[in-house]
């Protein structure tokens, strides 16, 4: 029985003996429980200081995402601000443009309305032109001309304002309607001569009248001739240009000089009795290129419908 027990004899320097008495088993069973537990012990040891470490380096982690993530929501707040401030750029643009496109639009109306209207002026000259004959026609002489090369690039509206103005130019220097506000005594063309009472032809159209009356240029003109003769009496002689001349004889007075720029209704005269008359009357005569026209037709372009929308 003594082989399956431990005696632990425990003395000092002075004093009893004491004697602890422990079996074997026992004693196995408390070394082994001990190991077990300082392995226990190291291994929670270990994992706990590899639990701290893991423990500081997530936390670690943890900061630098946290400020990551501040930063991201920082970049976040300005892509925002960016965003909303390109929106209300974007709303700013396209009202911008909007308002661009109304005023285009409003100004192609105009402008189509515009070029409607001087389409329809250039069509009632044109009817004027085609009624008495005129044609515009400009002398080019390449011997005595110049000047830097640009080439020609024009609309349809450009082509048709050049065209008017060229037409307005020539219709405003051609002599149209009446001088004087009274009726025909004599026509153009073959008649009974008032004072021989042969047949003669008579190179334009008499207008009765009372002496004084005022007698007006029928286009623009500068004044060619002022004079007097026994046939005409006084008379004047105005060009007009592009081959036209006008003649107004019988005159009582003359209000002009050579070489003076008329306008058309202007006073240039005063009807009177003068030089081969039978009574106080104005004689109006037309010339084209030298040759006596009959002036009826241009007195009638004065009573075409020249009305033009607005």
């Amino acid at each position: 029985m003594s082989h399956d027990r431990y005696h632990i004899i425990i003395t000092g320097e002075h004093g009893r003996a004491r004697t602890l008495v422990i079996g074997k088993r026992l004693a196995r069973n408390l070394v082994i429980g001990s190991t077990l537990c300082s392995l226990i012990l190291l291994a929670a040891g270990i994992l706990g200081i590899r639990t701290f470490d893991r423990y500081r380096t997530l936390r670690a982690e943890f900061a630098t995402t946290s400020d990551r993530l501040r930063q991201q929501d920082a970049k976040l707040a300005a892509m925002a601000a960016d965003l909303t401030s390109v929106r209300a750029e974007k709303a700013r643009l396209i009202a911008s443009y909007e308002e661009q496109v109304a005023d285009l639009r409003e100004e192609q109306s105009r402008l189509e309305g515009s070029i409607s209207r001087l389409d329809e002026r250039s069509r009632i000259i044109q009817t004027v032109m085609d009624r008495i004959g005129v044609k515009v026609r400009v002398e080019e002489d390449p011997g005595h001309s110049g000047g830097p090369f640009i080439e020609e690039k024009r609309d349809y509206g450009d082509r048709l304002i050049s065209t008017t103005e060229r037409y307005l130019e020539l219709l405003q220097k051609i002599p149209l309607g009446k001088p004087v506000a009274s009726g025909i005594s004599s026509g153009f063309g073959s008649r009974t001569d008032p004072i021989n009472h042969k047949r003669a032809f008579h190179a334009g159209i008499d207008f009765k009248g009372n002496t004084g009356d005022k007698v007006h240029a029928t286009g623009d003109a500068v004044v060619r001739e002022v004079g007097y003769n026994r046939g005409l009496g006084r008379y004047i002689i105005l060009s007009h240009g592009n081959g036209y001349e006008s003649v107004f004889a019988h005159l009582q007075k003359q209000l002009v000089k050579r070489g003076e720029h008329i306008s058309r209704g202007q006073v240039i005269g005063l009807l009177g009795n003068t030089g081969r008359s039978t009574g106080s009357h104005l004689h109006y005569e037309l010339r084209y290129q030298g040759r006596a026209i009959n002036p009826m037709k241009y007195m009638q372009v004065a009573g075409l419908n020249l009305t033009v929308r607005h």
